[in-house]
């Protein structure tokens, strides 16, 4: 941890076998690294395989009886509740009309506020970066697993061969709180394409990645657990992520949501319809809560909002949720 904190590191493809030459120089003070990085440009790690599959797969391949349970390391303070920053809401938009626009998918007043928290659980949540220039939340759920939505990964960058994928843990104004050069790539994905034909259901949008560094280890991560319709009309629920184009340098958080709905099916699938309040960016960020001291427990990901009008938003949970992170964690080491 000390070592990614103090540094920052960057993969460059060149041209050829041989490796870049950097230039150092002093500039205003600060110095200056100018690498080469070829024609091909890009300043990433690439991922190795990425695999779409479908509702039901690893559910006849993984251990049903293990406990996908959480797991805070010593060094790290535990917070019930974390610490939020003041307000920096923007001034709603004016139409002509003289009435207040406001983002899509807010039900009601934002009631969303923003972390700047390294504490256990809260920075083991972070932003995702893509190839594709999109970017989602996501949260540790192993030492080296990641959980997310289906529709952040760049699943077309992965068709034409080349694809990648950072995630910055407690990601604030650009770095992670954690250190300067805390960060890794993704190294291989896990998923479900809501793109795929006959496959766009909230109920499967979901995503496990294998990291190159394995950050849970020291930042600890996320226990999972099953829904339960039984809970409908409960404001349990927290729900953390990051949305773009909205005044949030950090994390948004909300408390005490509740899900109203939750629909079903026998591939593992539990569609969970809510009232928080999301913008695009809180995709793949986690819907959760404390099941008891030092248990937080996962039980679905932001997914999207109804689009025919009727102000909800879906999460994506349930026991096929729980296998793809019980397969990930006991096959990627």
């Amino acid at each position: 941890m000390a070592e990614l904190a103090s540094r920052q590191r960057i993969h460059v493809f060149t041209d050829g076998d041989g490796p870049p030459e950097p230039e150092i120089s002093r500039v205003d003070g600060l110095w200056r690294v100018d690498v080469p990085t070829g024609s091909v440009g890009d300043v990433a790690l690439p991922g190795r395989t990425a695999i779409r599959g479908f509702p039901g797969e690893l559910m006849s391949g993984t251990d049903h009886d293990a406990d996908a349970a959480p797991y805070r390391p010593e060094w790290l303070d535990l917070f019930y509740v974390p610490r939020v920053l003041p307000s920096r809401r923007r001034k709603p938009i004016k139409p002509l009309d003289g009435g207040a626009l406001q983002p899509r998918w807010v039900i009601g007043p934002d009631n969303r506020q923003e972390l700047n928290e390294t504490s256990w659980p809260w920075g083991c949540v972070g932003k995702i970066f893509t190839s594709a220039g999109m970017a989602g939340s996501g949260a540790l759920v192993g030492d080296r697993v990641l959980l997310t939505a289906g529709h952040v990964v760049p699943w077309g960058d992965v068709s034409a061969g080349n694809w990648w994928m950072r995630f910055v843990p407690a990601y604030y104004n650009g770095k992670s709180l954690h250190g300067a050069g805390v960060q890794s790539y993704v190294s291989d994905v896990r998923g479900f394409d809501p793109d795929l034909a006959g496959g766009a259901t909230a109920a499967y949008d979901r995503a496990v990645c294998r990291l190159y560094e394995p950050l849970g280890g020291p930042l600890g991560y996320f226990g999972l657990g099953h829904y339960t319709p039984a809970w409908n009309g409960q404001r349990w629920w927290m729900n953390m992520g990051y949305p773009g184009n909205m005044w949030f340098l950090g994390a948004s958080f909300e408390s005490g949501i509740s899900i109203n709905a939750a629909y079903s099916d026998i591939n593992g699938g539990i569609e969970c319809h809510h009232y928080g309040d999301v913008t695009p960016g809180n995709s793949g960020g986690p819907m959760f809560a404390f099941f008891g001291a030092d248990n937080p427990r996962i039980i679905a990901v932001q997914s999207s909002d109804s689009a025919d009008g009727e102000m909800v938003n879906y999460a994506a949970g349930g026991p096929g949720l729980v296998d793809y992170v019980i397969w990930a964690r006991q096959n990627w080491p």
